[in-house]
């Protein structure tokens, strides 16, 4: 048994097939695993077998021990390698279809799932390293999940709305998007849209609470800054009739998003970078490394968008890289005729920077604070609409 991958196909392969299986394959096959009463083994799975029991259960009995069984699971904090939460959400969603839930009994069980959640000591602060931030997105994917179930029982209570839109995936759960990206394929069929955003924002701008609406609509367009999120921030911005115009505001937006930048100078071939004053334009760092193979395979695009930019006579922009454990840095560029400016930092620089993985891409604002873009996105499509190029 090698824990992480026996968690990795039950929770997210066999939990699929579980929703279709007419045969009971899964449940019989669950079965034999609980009959080999290893404890560790029984723990990962006792809640994905209750599920799979929830979905093929038809008499009233049966479906009453369920939900005895669910409550007697639930403990008093999460539990991630047997993903007892989200099993508690899919078993609910079960005994609703079948009638047997009342309001109350729903709303006693939801409660309990989000104390659980809520007990992770990290839900509200961002943590550096890729272990902890999994389990941040999908601790918080989970809560806004719950909290919007809560909602749908209770329409008038709004601040289970708010709560949903609050967990909702920030920009640093999107890094980790593979974390919660199953519970939303078995909880909603939607793996487009991971939160309620923008379900909370309609509310607020029915509810005429224009300021709130449009804080989340920035918060939305932050998150995941594509042309349509750009657009619809920016006419609702220009709607309200502010004084500023936008780009001042989105600038400012981000810049308070951000982390004040490291106090250092680093050195280039041909210039030095100065992060020790304000830049008053915005900088683009991308961090890379000779022997990662995901930094090499983008290098080609970098050195595209590094040509682009030179030619812009109204750039806003600046661009550089910093290499970290490269060898033959200077032969490596010569022979790849790359000609973005390259400086080879030490790992204290790498860790104010707070690099935890490669390629990192840092974005800093022109008043000095800095943030990361989440990997695995169109990085140029974040660069283009955070700086309103």
């Amino acid at each position: 048994l090698y824990p992480p991958m026996f968690i990795e196909r039950i929770h997210n392969t066999l939990a699929q097939q579980l929703q279709n299986d007419s045969k009971l394959y899964g449940q019989k096959y669950l079965e034999q695993l609980l009959l080999k009463k290893n404890d560790e083994i029984s723990n990962i799975i006792s809640p994905i077998y209750l599920w799979s029991k929830s979905i093929n259960a038809k008499d009233e009995n049966d479906l009453k021990e369920i939900l005895e069984e669910l409550n007697s699971i639930l403990r008093d904090s999460s539990n991630y390698k047997s993903k007892t939460e989200r099993y508690c959400l899919l078993i609910l969603q079960e005994l609703d279809k079948k009638n047997t839930l009342d309001v109350k009994t729903k709303e006693k069980i939801l409660q309990k799932n989000i104390n659980n959640l809520e007990a992770y000591p990290y839900i509200n602060k961002v943590m550096v390293g890729r272990s902890e931030g999994e389990k941040r997105a999908w601790h918080r994917y989970l809560l806004a999940y719950s909290y919007n179930y809560l909602y749908t029982i209770k329409p008038n209570a709004a601040e289970y709305l708010k709560k949903a839109s609050d967990y909702s995936p920030d920009l640093n759960d999107r890094q980790y998007k593979h974390a919660y990206f199953y519970d939303a394929a078995l909880l909603t069929g939607n793996t487009r849209e991971f939160g309620f955003q923008s379900k909370y924002q309609k509310y607020l701008v029915e509810n005429n609470r224009n300021s709130d609406a449009l804080a989340l609509l920035s918060d939305i367009a932050f998150g995941n800054p594509s042309d349509y999120n750009i657009k619809t921030l920016r006419e609702f911005y220009e709607k309200l009739k502010y004084s500023n115009p936008f780009s001042d505001y989105w600038t400012n937006y981000i810049h308070e998003k951000g982390k004040p930048v490291p106090k250092l100078k680093i050195q280039f071939e041909k210039e030095e970078l100065d992060l020790t004053k304000e830049p008053n334009n915005w900088i683009y760092i991308d961090v890379w490394g000779t022997w990662c193979s995901p930094c090499r395979e983008e290098l080609p695009a970098l050195q595209s968008f590094f040509d682009e930019n030179t030619k812009s006579s109204n750039s806003k922009l600046k661009v550089y890289t910093f290499s970290f454990g490269s060898q033959n840095l200077l032969k490596f560029m010569t022979e790849n005729k790359y000609t973005f400016p390259v400086s080879e930092i030490d790992k204290q620089t790498n860790d104010l920077f707070e690099v935890s993985g490669y390629p990192t891409k840092i974005l800093i604002s022109p008043q000095g604070n800095f943030i990361k873009i989440p990997f695995g996105v169109d990085w140029k499509i974040y660069i283009k609409n955070y700086t309103m190029m």
